[in-house]
């Protein structure tokens, strides 16, 4: 048996309004990789990070603000 958390509608208008600004959508989340790329597929996100812990989101987060030239 497996449970997750229901995917509020709004979700995937947000998805939509960042891809359609060609922004890429990931998720980082502490749920097991099997849940977390379900909901991944489920709102055609680009990526998935599972199982982080939370001081690993910040690090997740922090990566792609790095590469970026000022």
């Amino acid at each position: 048996m497996a449970l997750a958390e229901e995917i509020r509608p709004k979700s995937y208008e947000a998805i939509k309004v960042f891809k359609k600004n060609n922004i890429k959508v990931v998720i980082a989340t502490g749920d097991n990789e099997k849940t977390t790329k379900a909901v991944s597929d489920k709102l055609g996100l680009d990526g998935y990070y599972s199982e982080v812990l939370p001081h690993q989101k910040v690090e997740i987060v922090k990566e792609p603000q790095s590469k970026k030239k000022l």
